[in-house]
């Protein structure tokens, strides 16, 4: 009997173990995972605009850390069995915002620091990059909110 009882047990653990997330809960966790960045945002953008690219540089550091660890943590989330895009379009929104904290916050501040320390030169650069972050912010929002709205719309039903 208690063999009978054990085996019933590892069943229902492997079949309940094996179920599909719930769209509700699937879909905050990966939402929330999005807007977990909007505190480092609001921090870099404060450490920006008080010019204070030593700091800037920490935060963006530690953002880029952050980044790495939620992407990891979305691949490794199990997706939803109908999703045709929301876990897909998160991971490609936290690549692209790593992309920008990696790469083009790094440029950024090492030019304010050189226009800072008198370099007029650099205008140009600076608000190419601006224009380019804006964009690639933009489009990675826009990805991200058409794939939740198609999300809700597939699921809102169920």
């Amino acid at each position: 009997m208690k063999r009978t009882i054990a085996i019933i047990a590892l069943f229902v653990s492997v079949f309940v173990g094996c179920s599909s997330p719930n769209p509700v809960e699937y879909n905050n966790k990966l939402m929330t995972i999005m807007n977990n960045n909007e505190k480092e945002m609001i921090a870099m953008n404060a450490a920006m605009n008080s010019q204070d690219y030593t700091k800037a540089e920490s935060v963006r550091g530690d953002w880029q850390k952050k980044l790495e660890k939620a992407i990891s943590e979305v691949e490794k989330m199990d997706a939803l069995k109908d999703d045709a895009g929301l876990k897909a379009a998160v991971a490609e929104g936290l690549k692209g915002y790593k992309q920008i904290a990696e790469v083009d916050y790094k440029n950024l501040i090492e030019l304010r620091t050189k226009e800072k320390s008198g370099d007029s030169t650099v205008q140009f650069q600076i608000n190419t990059i601006l224009e380019k972050m804006n964009n690639q912010f933009e489009v990675l929002g826009n990805k991200v909110n058409q794939a939740g709205s198609e999300f809700e719309k597939k699921f809102s039903g169920k």
